[in-house]
Parts: structure tokens; sequence; C-alpha cells
């Protein structure tokens, strides 16, 4: 297995490139998205993939374009829902506010830009790719796409989690991308021969 992608975090200043990589804020997506996101919906992250790719030798990701992450939030704090999203293009429409109007994620606008370096597959830290941390099941785990450590930031969100929060690759060989909350392929989503982006939420 390759090395994992430490993310770092900082506080974005203002008048900052929105379409950066970046925790929460105001996520730019393509215009075919504009309404189409569920009321309980929260932005979490965007990736500009250029961003990464001298980091990604082992091409584990697209090496352009945007990866972006949502959390549907319906089933409460601790059970929320990945809805994993890529795009093929430049961003065309910036959202404000996006989590203002969802209970108990209204602090949530504030942007923290993140910074990739090389870390250990081991490394206990926020990162891409590698191994999930404190891994406790009894299976092996699938191939990890992000894990999220509250604990290592300033982001204050699910700091009071015992744990990580992971989001995994599906199996291989489905040749689409998916999201949990969008099962049917539709334009939105870029066919990617020889990976599926079929993420869960596990903490």
């Amino acid at each position: 297995m390759g090395k994992a992608i430490k993310i770092t975090v900082k506080k974005a200043p203002e008048g900052y490139d929105l379409g950066a990589s970046k925790f929460f804020g105001t996520p730019t997506v393509p215009l075919a998205w504009d309404g189409d996101f569920y009321e309980d919906e929260i932005f979490f992250c965007q990736i500009k993939l250029s961003d990464i790719a001298h980091l990604d030798t082992e091409n584990r990701l697209p090496h352009t374009d945007y990866l972006y992450i949502f959390l549907h939030t319906e089933d409460g704090k601790y059970h929320l829902g990945a809805d994993v999203r890529y795009h093929d293009g430049e961003p065309e429409l910036a959202i404000d506010e996006f989590n203002a109007a969802v209970d108990d994620y209204e602090k949530y606008t504030e942007a923290y830009l993140m910074e990739f370096s090389e870390a250990d597959e081991d490394e206990i830290c926020t990162k891409l790719f590698g191994n999930p941390s404190d891994w406790n099941y009894a299976d092996d785990p699938p191939k990890l796409l992000m894990q999220y450590d509250p604990l290592d930031n300033e982001m204050d969100f699910l700091d009071t989690l015992d744990g990580f929060v992971y989001f995994f690759f599906g199996k291989d060989g489905l040749n689409v991308f998916k999201s949990l909350a969008h099962s049917e392929q539709t334009d939105h989503y870029r066919k990617w021969p020889g990976r599926t982006f079929l993420c869960v939420y596990v903490s």
C-alpha cells in the first residue's frame, strides 16, 4: 500500500479563493447541482485534486477536477450519511451559507483551508489513503479514501467522538462514481474505469 496524504487545516483568511481545497465554508459546485441537495445535507469538504497530484504517485484519484463530501444529518450527529461526489471540470456556482439552514450545524460556515503532505500509512491524523487508525472490527477494512480525526484540528466538528470518521472506496470494477445518496448514475457523476466511489461513514 502506498503512502498516505496528511491533511492539516488553517482558518481561511478573508478573500480566499473559494475554489480551494477546504473543509466547510462555501462549496463551489457545477451549475447542474443547484437545487440537488437534501434539506438535511451539510457541506463537509471539497478537494481540488490537482493539489494532491504530486503526492498521489499511485494514481488512486484523478489528478484534475474536484472531489466533494456532503453529509446527511437526518439521523443525528453520530449517524451521518456520506454523499461523495466528483466533478470533471471547474466549479461554476458558489453556494453561500450552505450549512446555515441546518439545525445544529449553523456554525460550520467558516472555511478551513487544507494543506497536504506525505504521511506514513499508519499515521494517526486526518488523511487520504493509508490504513484506518484504531480499526477494531473483525473484518479487514476496505480501501480508505479519507480518515477524519476530530481531535487533530480546531474545527470543533465531532470533537466529542471517541474515534475516527472513515470514508472508504467501494469495490473496484463497478466503473461508476456513485454516492450513497445517489445510487443511480446521473450526469453529475463521471464514469471512471476500475474504481468506484461508493463511500460509507463509520464512527
